[in-house]
């Protein structure tokens, strides 16, 4: 039987020591790196749920044809700069910004910049409560006093500052400040819960279709009557820009800033020769509602009060980003919109306004003159007005509503949907800018050439009704309406 020394024994012992230390030490560094780790993600979660920055793995949104813009889903990035329109309405600013810092879901993603125009005292006060650097709401103010044309009456003199004030706010987001995309809202506006939602879905549209220059969040012929609400997720294609929260981006702006023009900025984006075609997006149901108890009269003098309350808010939010989009791509939705209108049943506006017709639709009703498509408007309540040739939401000269719990179409006479690519011609060929001056004279008739007014030939250019309204101090008003066309 071998013998073992002293020193063998000792140096075993000795050696089996140290292989114990060194592996309590690696697991001892293993710990504390893990108890590191963990620290540090529960630091992690802890800013990114205070900054509202949410990721979802379990993203199954259906894929389309639209490239991956990485906007929505790099959350460490601005989707939109919020850019909203004051001036004078301090109750109105005060609920816009609530509802604002409410429902956007990422101060990083949305940082919100209030822009004032004029001096007054309440506004800046209500303004200065809500800025905050850290929560990313800062404040700039338009001082500029830019004296308008003596002879507008009040109305195009607040169209006139309105015009110089968004020209101001939005060459310096653009320009000064290097945002990228927009989101335009004014201080008098109540949002939906899917607001924010809704616009960060459509960003990656606008960026991939060139046909599209904007999306809105409202809907011009938005009355609780004569839309779809159980279906608040539909959106379409328009010719005609409605604004009242909408997005663009910075190349649209440096397109528009050089031309952009001294009031009625709107309706210059409706111009034909401005719009080259493009289009918006806009909601079947609205994003968007005037508040009207803190609205006041506003540049319209109250005209569409009545009308702008009957556009609600939807009842459901949806999650947009859950949501196909390809659909309303030019081609996508000029092939669908061919087919819905092949199956249409055809009616005249005589036809649809006696109830002579049945059947489960769609329907097809063909406008032959501002005066039928006045008519039929009326019945119903669509707004009635048109601008560069253009009825609001239209595309293509296309107005679509409810009605009765179905789907109608109207259109001018000439469009001939048979044609199968008939989304391949201009749409401008479907608009006649002289509508515009016989709509305006039919606004006219219908306001002044009336037994409670004026009982004389309704010509506006007649002498004696001119005189009229020089009796009545009312030429300014007059001249304010503009050429119009009898008809």
């Amino acid at each position: 039987m071998p013998s073992i020394s002293i020193n063998d024994t000792t140096g075993k012992k000795w050696t089996a020591k140290c292989v114990a230390v060194v592996k309590l030490s690696r697991f001892l560094n293993h710990y504390v790196r893990r108890r590191y780790l963990i620290a540090f993600s529960i630091i992690s979660a802890f800013f990114l749920i205070r900054e509202g920055i949410l990721f979802n793995y379990l993203d199954k949104r259906p894929q389309n044809s639209l490239p991956d813009k990485d906007v929505v889903n790099n959350n460490w990035k601005s989707v939109a700069v919020v850019l909203v329109m004051a001036a004078k309405r301090e109750r109105a600013i005060k609920n816009h910004l609530n509802q604002l810092i409410k429902l956007r879901p990422s101060a990083v993603q949305f940082p919100i910049i209030i822009s004032q125009d004029g001096d007054n005292e309440e506004v800046m006060e209500a303004i200065s409560s809500f800025t905050n650097k850290e929560n990313k709401i800062s404040f700039i103010h338009h001082k500029e006093h830019v004296e308008s044309p003596g002879d507008l009456d009040a109305g195009s003199k607040n169209y006139f500052r309105i015009a110089h004030h968004y020209k101001w706010a939005l060459d310096k987001i653009f320009q000064e400040m290097k945002y990228e995309t927009a989101i335009i809202t004014e201080d008098d506006l109540d949002l939906a819960d899917d607001f924010f939602s809704y616009f960060a879905a459509l960003k990656p549209i606008l960026l991939a279709d060139k046909t599209i220059w904007c999306i809105s969040a409202w809907n011009d012929n938005g009355g609780a009557n004569i839309t779809d609400r159980k279906h608040g997720e539909k959106l379409y294609r328009t010719d005609f820009f409605p604004g009242l929260g909408w997005m663009l981006t910075a190349e649209l702006w440096n397109e528009l800033s050089s031309n952009w023009p001294k009031m009625y900025w709107d309706d210059w984006m409706r111009r034909q020769d401005i719009r080259k075609e493009r289009v918006c997006i806009r909601p079947e149901v609205s994003r968007t509602s005037h508040n009207n108890n803190l609205a006041g009269k506003g540049s319209s003098g109250g005209l569409y009060k009545k009308y702008l309350a009957s556009i609600r808010l939807p009842e459901v939010a949806v999650d947009f980003s859950k949501l196909d989009f390809s659909y309303l791509i030019k081609s996508n939705y000029d092939s669908l919109l061919s087919q819905k209108l092949s199956r249409a049943v055809v009616l005249s506006v005589d036809e649809f306004l006696d109830g002579t017709f049945s059947g489960s639709g769609p329907f097809f009703i063909a406008y032959k003159t501002p005066r039928e498509y006045r008519r039929l408007g009326k019945s119903i309540g669509l707004m009635l007005d048109i601008r560069s040739g253009m009825p609001r939401t239209a595309y293509y000269g296309i107005v679509t509503f409810m009605y009765s719990s179905q789907r109608f179409y109207a259109a001018p006479e000439k469009l001939n949907f048979s044609v199968h690519n008939f989304g391949l011609q201009p749409s401008s060929d479907y608009y006649n800018e002289k509508w515009d001056k016989m709509t305006r004279y039919l606004e006219f008739q219908e306001t002044y050439c009336i037994p409670t007014k004026y009982n004389g030939k309704c010509d506006p250019n007649d002498p004696n009704l001119i005189a009229w309204f020089a009796k009545k101090r009312l030429s300014k008003r007059l001249k304010h309406w503009g050429e119009m066309i009898i008809n």
